[in-house]
């Protein structure tokens, strides 16, 4: 380790592999704490990494002793934010969990074709709660929404249930279909459709 700013440089690693953790996994994080507190959290993460910034500029005054090592805690963090700034762990994170779990939410789309799975939420006669064997395909609570429309069933699967009327998930469009006719979908200015694949798509209303 560095000499004279060991303890400094260890800090500046620390809080900026804790803050890259923390946006990468952030969405995660809300479906465990809640959309309500995340703010908090990440209020939080940023007075920590400030406070490390206070301590690895500090390193700067070692810089006659120790010369460009000096910058080493200061550049680990300018690199932290760099990587949080521009790294689209959202996208990632969508992309990886469309994936992971695309064949678990076809098997919930067929047992809702075949009648298997009905609305069972009494305040939403919409919802259905899934049991434990699909415990990662509906974030917010392990509900999905159905929607019948023109004679059509569109499922929506939830990666993100805010407050009110911000939501994020994947929506599954039977042939025929549009995904602008779900729900609030065809408010253009605050709502984001991507196609994922045949019948599927990422959407997010805001």
């Amino acid at each position: 380790m560095i000499k004279g700013i060991e303890k400094r440089t260890k800090l500046a690693m620390s809080i900026s592999i804790f803050a890259i953790l923390i946006m990468a996994f952030q969405w995660s994080i809300i479906d465990w704490i809640t959309p309500l507190l995340m703010p908090f959290l990440i209020f939080l993460v940023f007075i920590i990494f400030l406070i490390g910034l206070g301590f690895s500029l500090s390193c700067l005054f070692k810089f006659k002793q120790i010369r460009w090592l000096a910058i080493v805690p200061l550049a680990t963090q300018l690199l932290a934010f760099v990587i949080i700034e521009f790294v689209p762990f959202t996208k990632l994170w969508v992309n990886v969990d469309f994936h992971l779990y695309k064949s678990q939410r076809q098997e919930v789309v067929e047992r809702v074709y075949s009648g298997e799975l009905v609305p069972n939420v009494e305040y939403n006669s919409s919802m259905i709660a899934l049991g434990s064997e699909y415990s990662k395909v509906s974030m917010g609570g392990n509900e999905i929404q159905i929607q019948d429309i023109n004679g059509l069933k569109y499922v929506f699967f939830f990666t993100f249930r805010g407050i009110l009327d911000n939501y994020s998930g994947f929506l599954y469009v039977p042939d025929g279909g549009d995904p602008i006719n779900f729900a609030d979908l065809n408010e253009e200015d605050v709502t984001q459709i991507i196609k994922y694949a045949d019948n599927w798509y990422y959407t997010s209303h805001h």
